[in-house]
Order: C-alpha cells, then structure tokens, then sequence
C-alpha cells in the first residue's frame, strides 16, 4: 500500500507543471476574459478635424460664439472710459480669461477628436477571434474600439466620443476632450469675471440716468481715484457727465450682463457635470462606469494629459495619456466572503473589450 502512494521522482516537476498550467486555465476561465494579444500601436498626433458639410452648415455658430465676446469686450476695454491702476488690473485679467477661453474655443473646434485606426482595424479583421470579441459599425465598416461610438453628424466613428457640440462644431471625443472642458471653465469664469467688475458700475449709471440716488454698491466711478482722474482728465467730477454712454450703448451693456448672468448660471451646471464626468472617467453616452473608474489621477490623465502643469492651458502637451483604443479598468473578483477589486492595466487581454452587447447607441448629438 505504501509503495502505490510513491509518486516516481521523475514525475514530479511534470504535474507541478500541470498543476500549474490548470490554475491559470482555470483563472483565466473565472474572469469570464478570452485571453487576446494587445495591439500596440502609437496615439495620434495632434490633426486638424476634417471637414464636412454639416460643420459648413452650422459654421455660424461659430461667429456666434465670437459676437458674444465682442459684445463683452467693446463697453469692457473700448467704451469704458476710467484708465485707472484698479482697473487697468481688471482689463488684464480680462484680456488674459478672453486669451483662454478663445484658445480653448479653436483647439476643440479644430482638433480631431480621433477614430479608429487603420493598423488596429486591419489586425482585428485579420484575426477571427479578436473579430469575434468586437462590434462592426456597419455604417462605417469598421471594428469599433473599446469605448467609441458612431457621430451620425460626423459621419465616423469617434474615439471615445462624449457628444457632439454644435457650438463647437465638433465631435468631443478623446483627443479634444480636454479643451471642449477648459472652453467651459474659461467661459464660466471670464462672464463671472465681467459682472463682478462691470455690473457695479452699470447700476450706478442706471440710477444716474433715472436720476435717483448713486447706487451704495461698491463701483470703480465713485472711487476717490476715479474723481480724481475725472479732475486731471478736465471733466466734471460726475460720474455720468464723464462715462459718456447713451441709452442705445446702455441697453446694449445691459444686454451683454444679461447674456453673461444666463451663461454663468447655465455653466454652473454644465461645468460641474462635465468635471465630474472627467474626474469619474465616465462619458455622456455612457453614463456611470465605474468599471473604468481608476482613480481621480489617472481618469483626469486619460482627459487632461500626464503633465499637471498643463492641465489648464490649451496646449497639446503630448495629448491624453494613452491611445483612446486600449483602457485600464477594475476587474471584480469574487472569492469565498468577500469581493475586492484589481486594477488591470489596460496591457492584457480586457483590452478593446465591448462593455456589453447590449449598448445600441450610435451617436449622441447636444
């Protein structure tokens, strides 16, 4: 009996080998992942977005958002009429907010938002089981990366595509993500900017020209420098006499504060939903993700880039990390009492899964 329980020497390394080979089968079987060679290739340069017709038809947006500015900047710099040291401050941190927000405007109108790779194409349909594991866009002959989706508007398939903007007339997908959000803070913060320093003053012009009493709000007119300037300059020392505004340019000024309230409180909403959309590295088209949920660093890094310094300018800095096509996600493992969660790092075989075959949606259009 003891000798049929011996296991001959010799054959020990080669079912420790087995074994071995069986439990990575068997774990291999328990994620539920087919096992699949990643396809490396290099993220896209940054390119200017193609055009279209649908982007030539709805162009004048784009002059839309310019005359807003403009409305913004003629009684702010041009019609203003004080050249004091407070507010020649106030018109630098103006023209440096207006800078910002047009060069986060014309990055995310003018960048391409990315789309599928031919190379990444090419090796999926080369293979039938990687073509198996992913959806064919049948309206753009392509195999469908992790996370993108089809913009009926565009007429291509979008690399992790959010929406499209007709303000920005673009896609925002992954490679110009980043400046479609920064057009958003730098908007919100240059309309917060004008009627904090502008609308003081229009309600005291306002009472002036109804002739009551000079507003007691704080206003850059009725500061000691400004009598003074006023004085210097051989004008009188009221200030309605000396701002020179009609009522067409006061309905005008009101106007312009009017569209700025209505901007702030709508990018209030806007900006917070899409920050958190960043920080949580979720998408509009795809709502809550928490597959894809790895950490406020490395989700603003796939958005905003690996250099902090430049989370906030409009530059490229090397783009997005990553490529859009391959994504690091949380893998639920179950195991007796408890569940916890491992960080896979997007180099393995969960890469250009599809989330489920269930997720119909082509486009999304704002």
């Amino acid at each position: 009996r003891n000798m049929g329980q011996q296991v001959c020497p010799a054959l020990r390394p080669r079912q420790s080998a087995q074994r071995h080979m069986d439990e990575i089968e068997l774990a291999r079987l328990a994620s539920a992942q087919p096992a699949q060679p990643r396809l490396d290739y290099d993220p896209a340069p940054c390119a200017c977005a193609p055009c279209s017709a649908y982007r030539a038809c709805v162009s004048p947006m784009f002059l839309v958002v310019w005359g807003i500015v403009a409305v913004n900047y003629l009684p702010y710099v041009v019609w203003y009429p004080l050249r004091t040291a407070s507010w020649s401050c106030c018109i630098v941190v103006f023209h440096a907010l207006v800078g910002l927000l047009l060069a986060s405007y014309l990055m995310t109108v003018f960048t391409d938002p990315g789309t599928v790779p031919p190379e990444w194409h090419r090796a999926v349909a080369a293979d039938r089981r990687l073509a198996a594991d992913h959806r064919y866009c049948t309206k753009s002959g392509l195999y469908r990366p992790l996370r993108s989706h089809y913009c009926s508007v565009t007429r291509r398939v979008v690399l992790n595509l959010d929406h499209f903007c007709p303000w920005v007339v673009n896609a925002v997908g992954f490679y110009n993500r980043k400046f479609f959000v920064l057009f958003l803070l730098y908007t919100l913060l240059s309309c917060s900017w004008v009627l904090l320093t502008l609308l003081p003053s229009l309600l005291d012009v306002g009472a002036l020209l109804a002739g009551d009493a000079p507003s007691p709000l704080p206003s850059p007119l009725h500061s000691t420098a400004a009598v003074r300037h006023r004085a210097v300059a051989g004008r009188s020392p009221h200030p309605i006499s000396g701002f020179g505004w009609g009522p067409n340019r006061y309905m005008v000024v009101a106007m312009a504060l009017m569209v700025d309230a209505t901007l702030v409180l709508m990018l209030l909403c806007f900006f917070s939903f899409h920050a958190h959309m960043v920080l949580r590295n979720e998408t509009t088209i795809e709502g809550p993700s928490p597959r894809f949920d790895v950490g406020w660093r490395r989700n603003a890094e796939s958005v905003l880039g690996r250099d902090a310094r430049l989370w906030l300018l409009p530059v490229w800095g090397g783009g997005p990390a990553g490529d859009g096509v391959h994504w690091p996600m949380l893998r639920e493992r179950r195991s007796g009492s408890g569940a916890s969660d491992d960080l896979e790092d997007g180099h393995h075989h969960d890469d250009g899964r599809l989330l489920s075959r269930g997720d119909e949606s082509s486009s999304e259009e704002e």
